[in-house]
């Protein structure tokens, strides 16, 4: 009982180790795998990030017009972080979107103008 009891605990400490390993792996990884594991990451906390849109990143990879964009992104706090999401067809050049993320997860996305976000962020956005 008491060896069934040792491996009970150390298959959970191992486990336990291995969630927070894929935490800190996944928290800005744009990768779909990662994006899917941000959307119920316990650890991750949902906040607003900020992007400056620029269509040469953009592509339209599935042919019916959703252009996907990788850009970089900064939160309220002005730390910058890369970014994956979709788009619902070509947006504007150098429009300002704010995102409505989890990690890299993207939920929603909305036009917001310079007087709606962090002066340090316009700032980082426009360098």
């Amino acid at each position: 009982m008491r060896s069934f009891l040792r491996v009970f605990l150390l298959g959970i400490v191992v486990l336990g180790i291995g969630y927070l390993g894929v935490c800190a792996y996944a928290k800005d990884n744009t990768s779909q795998t990662a994006q899917s594991f941000n959307a119920v990451n316990i650890l991750v906390k949902r906040e607003p990030k900020y992007v400056k849109i620029d269509n040469r990143n953009a592509k339209d990879e599935d042919g019916y017009g959703n252009y996907t964009y990788n850009l970089k992104s900064y939160d309220d706090n002005g730390h910058e972080h890369p970014i994956k999401f979709m788009g619902m067809g070509k947006l504007k050049q150098g429009h300002y979107l704010r995102l409505d993320t989890k990690g890299s997860y993207v939920y929603s996305y909305k036009e917001v103008f310079k007087k709606d976000m962090p002066s340090d962020v316009y700032t980082k956005l426009n360098l």
